[in-house]
């Protein structure tokens, strides 16, 4: 444990140091979003589940705090409660595989002053909202694209298939599920820190692109796990009994291969490619 202490302390480092590299990439996000001082409005989109036997559902250029969670009891396919700014636009098309869209619309508005100041005042905002749910007896490939705010993903109850999160500004929770089937996870870091739960009886290849900011995941302690690290100013650690099959010999690194035992014979396998970026991977 006395190894991984200074790996924390430098994720800290790493997350105060990113905002003067990266402000201006931020700064055009926010306008492009249309972050402004306009009056808050609110909205529910509905989509029954008809004939769907599957659902691709976009969820794009959020501003302000989102929870994405199963609907109970429900003959929703989706539901969405929205507070929000600006315009938001709201497509659906197909009968038996539907594909929902549901996004800020994106315009060009300049963004000016500090860039932690606009986060402060729009990322943080209770009063901006999106709480999304889902059918979760349809399969979905689910895709969310940079946010501005708090994400919280509460996916475990869903039938997904595959997911592509795109990190925005914000803190990340996302809970994955175990649906008795692989499936793919790709997450591209953006910046803020991302909490990843992987539970007990999931199959999954999980991509990590780092941005700015530490990355945990958490996975049960007996779960078959194979970790490929790429690079990253922050290091890879990992719990002590994996095993590093490619680089030197201790648990923390920029670089490596770390496996669980019995990991080529496990009926459920969990993969995890990290490409590093501006902080750390730690795995729990």
């Amino acid at each position: 444990m006395s190894e991984q202490e200074p790996k924390e302390k430098k994720y800290t480092t790493e997350w105060s140091f990113s905002f003067d590299q990266i402000g201006e990439s931020l700064n055009r996000l926010l306008g492009s979003l249309g972050v402004s001082d306009e009056e808050v409005k609110k909205a529910e989109y509905t989509e029954p589940v008809g004939e769907a036997l599957s659902a691709k559902i976009k969820l794009g250029a959020v501003v302000g705090q989102i929870t994405v969670s199963a609907l109970a009891d429900s003959d929703n396919l989706f539901k969405a409660e929205v507070a929000y700014v600006g315009d938001i636009n709201f497509a659906v098309k197909g009968e038996t595989e539907k594909t929902i869209e549901l996004g800020q619309k994106m315009r060009s508005v300049s963004v000016g002053g500090q860039i932690k100041k606009v986060l402060n005042q729009f990322a943080n905002r209770d009063d901006l909202y999106w709480k999304v749910g889902i059918n979760p007896n349809v399969p979905v490939k689910l895709e969310l694209d940079g946010s501005v705010g708090v994400a919280r993903l509460e996916l475990s109850g869903l039938r997904l298939t595959e997911l592509e999160l795109d990190g925005g500004v914000g803190e990340t929770h996302l809970i994955l599920p175990a649906t008795g089937a692989r499936y793919a996870a790709k997450i591209e870091g953006g910046v803020g820190a991302s909490h990843i739960t992987i539970p007990e009886g999931a199959s999954l290849n999980l991509k990590i692109e780092g941005g700015v900011g530490g990355i945990e995941v958490h996975v049960p302690e007996s779960a078959a796990v194979r970790i490929e690290a790429e690079g990253g100013l922050g290091g890879v650690a990992v719990p002590p009994h994996f095993t590093r099959t490619r680089g030197s010999s201790d648990f923390i690194g920029a670089s490596g291969v770390w496996e669980t035992a019995g990991f080529n014979l496990a009926d459920k396998q969990i993969y995890i490619h990290f490409e590093g970026g501006v902080g750390g991977l730690k795995v729990m």
